[in-house]
Protein backbone atom coordinates (compact mmCIF):
# COMPACT_ATOMS: atom_id res chain seq x y z
CA UNK A 1 0.00 0.00 0.00
CA UNK A 2 1.38 3.51 -1.13
CA UNK A 3 1.86 5.44 2.19
CA UNK A 4 3.15 8.77 0.71
CA UNK A 5 4.90 10.09 -2.39
CA UNK A 6 7.41 12.97 -1.59
CA UNK A 7 9.03 14.02 -5.01
CA UNK A 8 11.28 11.64 -6.40
CA UNK A 9 10.36 9.02 -3.04
CA UNK A 10 7.37 6.50 -2.66
CA UNK A 11 6.87 4.80 1.01
CA UNK A 12 4.96 1.24 0.49
CA UNK A 13 3.63 -0.83 3.10
CA UNK A 14 4.35 -4.40 2.41
CA UNK A 15 3.77 -5.68 5.88
CA UNK A 16 1.05 -7.34 7.86
CA UNK A 17 -1.44 -6.84 10.23
CA UNK A 18 1.64 -7.57 12.80
CA UNK A 19 4.10 -7.12 11.80
CA UNK A 20 5.06 -3.66 9.32
CA UNK A 21 7.98 -3.47 6.94
CA UNK A 22 8.56 -1.14 4.26
CA UNK A 23 9.52 -0.43 0.20
CA UNK A 24 11.08 2.95 -0.09
CA UNK A 25 11.33 3.92 -3.84
CA UNK A 26 13.90 6.84 -5.07
CA UNK A 27 14.21 7.46 -9.00
CA UNK A 28 15.47 3.57 -10.21
CA UNK A 29 16.39 1.97 -7.07
CA UNK A 30 13.74 -0.11 -4.37
CA UNK A 31 15.15 -0.62 -0.58
CA UNK A 32 13.19 -3.14 1.77
CA UNK A 33 13.02 -1.59 5.10
CA UNK A 34 12.79 -4.72 7.62
CA UNK A 35 11.85 -8.20 6.02
CA UNK A 36 9.31 -9.45 8.97
CA UNK A 37 9.37 -13.32 10.22
CA UNK A 38 9.02 -16.30 8.39
CA UNK A 39 5.63 -16.65 9.62
CA UNK A 40 4.71 -13.68 7.51
CA UNK A 41 6.93 -14.49 3.74
CA UNK A 42 3.69 -15.25 2.03
CA UNK A 43 1.62 -12.06 2.93
CA UNK A 44 4.76 -9.70 2.37
CA UNK A 45 5.01 -10.96 -0.98
CA UNK A 46 1.76 -10.61 -2.08
CA UNK A 47 1.88 -7.24 -0.70
CA UNK A 48 4.57 -6.51 -2.71
CA UNK A 49 3.09 -7.78 -5.93
CA UNK A 50 -0.24 -5.84 -5.60
CA UNK A 51 2.04 -2.77 -5.49
CA UNK A 52 3.69 -4.16 -8.45
CA UNK A 53 7.21 -4.16 -6.67
CA UNK A 54 8.71 -6.39 -8.60
CA UNK A 55 12.49 -5.89 -8.00
CA UNK A 56 14.69 -4.72 -5.11
CA UNK A 57 17.96 -3.86 -5.09
CA UNK A 58 18.58 -3.69 -1.45
CA UNK A 59 17.78 -4.98 2.04
CA UNK A 60 17.89 -2.65 5.23
CA UNK A 61 17.61 -3.58 8.93
CA UNK A 62 16.57 -1.43 11.38
CA UNK A 63 18.04 -4.21 13.85
CA UNK A 64 18.43 -7.84 13.29
CA UNK A 65 15.93 -9.36 15.14
CA UNK A 66 13.53 -12.76 13.71
CA UNK A 67 10.51 -10.53 13.35
CA UNK A 68 12.89 -7.78 11.54
CA UNK A 69 15.53 -9.91 9.52
CA UNK A 70 13.26 -13.57 9.44
CA UNK A 71 13.20 -13.20 5.74
CA UNK A 72 16.17 -11.21 4.90
CA UNK A 73 18.15 -13.87 3.61
CA UNK A 74 15.18 -15.21 0.96
CA UNK A 75 14.59 -11.45 -0.20
CA UNK A 76 18.24 -11.50 -0.73
CA UNK A 77 18.25 -14.61 -2.54
CA UNK A 78 15.09 -13.63 -4.38
CA UNK A 79 16.43 -10.42 -5.72
CA UNK A 80 19.82 -11.21 -5.76
CA UNK A 81 20.29 -8.26 -3.88
CA UNK A 82 22.51 -7.03 -0.46
CA UNK A 83 21.26 -6.74 2.53
CA UNK A 84 22.42 -4.18 5.07
CA UNK A 85 22.59 -3.85 8.82
CA UNK A 86 25.12 -2.26 11.59
CA UNK A 87 28.09 -3.77 11.67
CA UNK A 88 27.82 -5.24 15.21
CA UNK A 89 24.94 -7.13 14.14
CA UNK A 90 26.53 -8.99 11.19
CA UNK A 91 27.43 -11.76 12.49
CA UNK A 92 24.38 -12.19 14.41
CA UNK A 93 22.49 -12.06 10.90
CA UNK A 94 24.90 -14.77 9.55
CA UNK A 95 24.26 -17.32 12.57
CA UNK A 96 20.40 -16.76 11.93
CA UNK A 97 19.49 -16.65 16.17
CA UNK A 98 20.26 -13.71 18.12
CA UNK A 99 20.50 -13.54 21.98
CA UNK A 100 17.54 -14.17 24.33
CA UNK A 101 17.36 -12.09 27.46
CA UNK A 102 17.51 -13.90 30.57
CA UNK A 103 15.67 -13.85 33.90
CA UNK A 104 18.54 -11.47 35.29
CA UNK A 105 18.14 -9.06 32.60
CA UNK A 106 16.65 -5.86 33.97
CA UNK A 107 14.09 -4.88 32.26
CA UNK A 108 12.61 -8.51 32.06
CA UNK A 109 12.86 -8.52 35.96
CA UNK A 110 11.28 -5.26 36.28
CA UNK A 111 8.38 -7.18 33.70
CA UNK A 112 8.01 -9.24 36.94
CA UNK A 113 5.78 -12.36 35.54
CA UNK A 114 5.08 -10.96 31.87
CA UNK A 115 9.23 -10.91 32.36
CA UNK A 116 9.00 -14.85 31.57
CA UNK A 117 7.09 -14.05 28.31
CA UNK A 118 10.49 -11.87 27.06
CA UNK A 119 12.68 -15.22 25.53
CA UNK A 120 9.42 -16.83 23.76
CA UNK A 121 8.73 -13.80 21.69
CA UNK A 122 9.30 -13.83 18.14
CA UNK A 123 12.01 -11.71 18.44
CA UNK A 124 13.68 -13.56 19.82
CA UNK A 125 13.26 -17.14 17.54
CA UNK A 126 16.17 -18.95 14.99
CA UNK A 127 15.75 -17.38 11.60
CA UNK A 128 17.39 -18.49 8.19
CA UNK A 129 20.52 -17.45 8.37
CA UNK A 130 21.66 -14.83 6.01
CA UNK A 131 25.17 -14.84 4.75
CA UNK A 132 25.20 -11.88 2.17
CA UNK A 133 25.41 -9.00 4.86
CA UNK A 134 27.14 -5.95 4.88
CA UNK A 135 27.68 -3.29 6.77
CA UNK A 136 25.08 -0.34 6.76
CA UNK A 137 26.57 2.87 6.11
CA UNK A 138 25.60 6.95 5.70
CA UNK A 139 27.61 6.56 2.22
CA UNK A 140 25.88 3.42 1.08
CA UNK A 141 22.11 4.40 2.16
CA UNK A 142 23.08 7.69 0.37
CA UNK A 143 24.13 5.55 -2.73
CA UNK A 144 20.52 4.10 -2.95
CA UNK A 145 18.16 6.57 -1.32
CA UNK A 146 19.96 9.68 -2.32
CA UNK A 147 21.97 12.50 -0.26
CA UNK A 148 18.56 13.55 1.66
CA UNK A 149 18.79 10.18 3.87
CA UNK A 150 20.08 10.72 7.46
CA UNK A 151 21.09 7.45 9.17
CA UNK A 152 20.47 7.65 12.69
CA UNK A 153 21.76 5.68 15.49
CA UNK A 154 18.68 4.71 17.49
CA UNK A 155 19.48 2.24 20.77
CA UNK A 156 17.27 1.08 23.16
CA UNK A 157 15.09 -1.83 21.78
CA UNK A 158 18.86 -3.23 21.10
CA UNK A 159 22.26 -2.00 20.42
CA UNK A 160 22.07 -2.14 16.81
CA UNK A 161 19.20 -0.57 16.28
CA UNK A 162 18.91 2.40 13.43
CA UNK A 163 16.72 5.01 11.80
CA UNK A 164 16.50 6.61 8.78
CA UNK A 165 14.84 10.23 8.22
CA UNK A 166 13.92 10.87 4.51
CA UNK A 167 12.03 13.87 3.74
CA UNK A 168 9.73 14.42 6.22
CA UNK A 169 9.21 10.42 7.15
CA UNK A 170 11.15 8.51 9.55
CA UNK A 171 11.75 4.82 9.43
CA UNK A 172 12.16 3.54 12.97
CA UNK A 173 12.05 0.22 13.34
CA UNK A 174 11.47 -0.80 16.81
CA UNK A 175 12.49 2.19 18.61
CA UNK A 176 8.59 3.06 19.20
CA UNK A 177 4.96 1.69 18.13
CA UNK A 178 1.30 3.26 17.78
CA UNK A 179 -1.71 1.34 19.10
CA UNK A 180 -4.08 3.65 20.39
CA UNK A 181 -1.11 5.62 21.50
CA UNK A 182 2.31 5.74 21.15
CA UNK A 183 4.37 2.60 23.17
CA UNK A 184 7.42 1.84 24.20
CA UNK A 185 8.81 -1.92 22.21
CA UNK A 186 7.60 -4.60 24.02
CA UNK A 187 10.85 -5.42 24.66
CA UNK A 188 13.42 -2.86 26.08
CA UNK A 189 17.44 -3.85 26.18
CA UNK A 190 18.21 0.04 27.67
CA UNK A 191 15.65 2.23 28.78
CA UNK A 192 18.07 4.94 29.55
CA UNK A 193 19.25 4.80 25.74
CA UNK A 194 15.59 4.16 24.80
CA UNK A 195 14.71 7.34 26.60
CA UNK A 196 17.36 9.01 24.71
CA UNK A 197 16.26 8.10 21.17
CA UNK A 198 12.72 9.01 22.20
CA UNK A 199 13.89 12.67 22.59
CA UNK A 200 16.29 12.56 19.20
CA UNK A 201 13.12 11.21 16.95
CA UNK A 202 10.75 13.51 18.34
CA UNK A 203 12.98 16.41 17.63
CA UNK A 204 12.91 15.19 14.20
CA UNK A 205 9.29 16.31 13.46
CA UNK A 206 8.21 14.15 10.88
CA UNK A 207 4.65 14.12 9.65
CA UNK A 208 5.26 10.08 8.91
CA UNK A 209 6.95 8.32 11.60
CA UNK A 210 6.94 4.28 10.31
CA UNK A 211 7.39 1.52 12.68
CA UNK A 212 7.89 -2.73 12.64
CA UNK A 213 4.96 -2.37 14.77
CA UNK A 214 1.45 -0.58 14.64
CA UNK A 215 0.46 2.21 12.28
CA UNK A 216 2.29 5.44 11.14
CA UNK A 217 2.18 7.92 13.43
CA UNK A 218 2.97 11.90 13.39
CA UNK A 219 5.33 13.94 15.78
CA UNK A 220 2.28 15.58 17.32
CA UNK A 221 0.66 12.23 18.02
CA UNK A 222 3.78 11.18 19.45
CA UNK A 223 4.33 14.29 22.05
CA UNK A 224 -0.06 13.87 22.65
CA UNK A 225 0.06 10.57 23.34
CA UNK A 226 2.82 8.99 24.39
Amino acid sequence: MLLSHNGDYQFFDIGTKIYSCYVVTYKDKAVMIDAGPLSERDEIEKNMQKDFLFAIDAVFLTHVHGDTAGNAEYFSMLFNCPVYCMKDAILTLQRGVCKRPGKDHPYVKRAGPAGSVVPKLPAFMPFESCQNAQPLTKKIAEEYLGKDVQLLMTPGHCEDSISLKIGDVALIGDAAQFNKRVLAPVFVDNEAQLARTWETLIGLSCKQYLSAHGRPFSAEEWLKNK
